[in-house]
């Protein structure tokens, strides 16, 4: 068989397995932009065909064909157009700390409760009547506590930025089904807030899929962190804020986690995973980790085994306490002590 001729072959099979993979929606069909604008390769495809007809490299004309809808693919699985970075919409939800309730003034309490005998009397200029802008009066409440949780399939997720405000997500994504959106609701001092996007039907390849939600905190809010997704790439620096609770649920994950410089707990159950934590010197850590087949480190000088529990040298005169439990299955954990500045 010559090469030229198996190279035709070779692309139109490579052009019918796109088709295929577009079809299952395993590839997005915004390739094909990419494949479109390579199109002056047909041109240098049939240049270099006939200059070296005869000569036996009549096949690089097709490989160049060949390679060229290779790279269209790779860059789109990438998420990279070939004029740049492929558009995606940018959505922030966020909350005041004061929150604007309505109460029942004290007026009008009196009035419902008080009987007024009936007794006519000239109209008296001077009393001010009960109109519908005094029954509008409102309160404010100031938010002290926060749980938010994260329900997110695919992406990547930082935390570390301050805010003044109760909380402030920024969401970048290609795809209108990961569009972010709101729950919230609160009782005097304590709010519960759920960020979640549509679920997710469209079967893609995870690293096709470039989500960036970044989650910024207040420093002076007490919270609880739950976050749920699919395949997470985690980058979280929590040492300057109030986390008493950290829950990681996760299928194939690469977290990267500094501890808060506060009495915590850390609860990461994951599947496939990269983990690795920092601890803040002036905390004390008790670490429980039940792993399939993982590779662990934690520091001997840092730590003392016991009973399958590793409990932190400076555990017991620490200004800060944390517990950390890891359940996962084929995973790198690394655990380690810090300065933080």
């Amino acid at each position: 068989m010559k090469a030229n001729k198996l190279m035709e072959g070779l692309t139109f099979l490579l052009i019918g397995i796109i088709f295929l993979a577009n079809t299952l929606e395993i590839l997005d069909w915004s390739v094909w932009s990419n494949l479109f604008k390579l199109w002056p390769l047909l041109v240098i495809s049939l240049g270099i065909s006939l200059i070296f007809r005869g000569k036996g490299l009549a096949f690089m004309g097709p490989l160049i064909i060949f390679l060229g809808i290779i790279a269209g693919v790779g860059a789109s699985y990438m998420g990279i157009s070939f004029e740049g970075e492929i558009v995606r919409e940018i959505k922030t939800l966020s909350r005041e700390i004061v929150i604007e309730v309505e109460k029942v003034p004290e007026t009008e309490v009196a009035l419902e409760t008080e009987v007024t005998p009936e007794i006519e009397t000239a109209p008296d200029t001077e009393t001010t009547p009960k109109t519908d802008e005094a029954l509008e009066t409102k309160g404010y409440l100031e938010i002290e506590r926060a749980s938010i949780a994260l329900n997110l399939a695919v992406g990547k997720l930082t935390l570390g930025e301050s805010t003044p405000l109760l909380y402030e997500c920024i969401s970048q994504y290609q795809h209108k089904e990961y569009e972010p959106f709101e729950k919230f609701s609160h009782t005097e001092k304590e709010a519960d807030i759920l960020i979640y996007h549509s679920p997710v039907t469209k079967k893609r390849i995870s690293n096709n899929i470039k989500n960036d939600w970044q989650l910024k905190l207040n420093s002076k809010i007490i919270y609880d962190l739950s976050i749920e997704t699919g395949a997470i790439n985690m980058d979280s620096n929590l040492s300057g804020f109030k986390v008493e609770k950290l829950y990681i649920n996760s299928g194939v994950s690469n977290i990267n986690l500094i501890i808060p410089q506060y009495d915590s707990k850390i609860i990461i159950d994951s599947g496939v995973s990269n983990i690795d934590i920092a601890i803040p010197k002036n905390v004390g850590a008790i670490v429980n980790i039940d792993s399939g087949v993982a590779v662990k480190d934690l520091e001997i000088d840092d730590f003392i085994k016991k009973d399958g529990t590793y409990i932190s040298n400076n555990y017991n005169y620490s200004e800060f306490k944390t517990m950390i439990e890891i359940d996962c299955g084929v995973s790198n954990i690394d655990v380690n002590y810090i300065d933080i500045p």
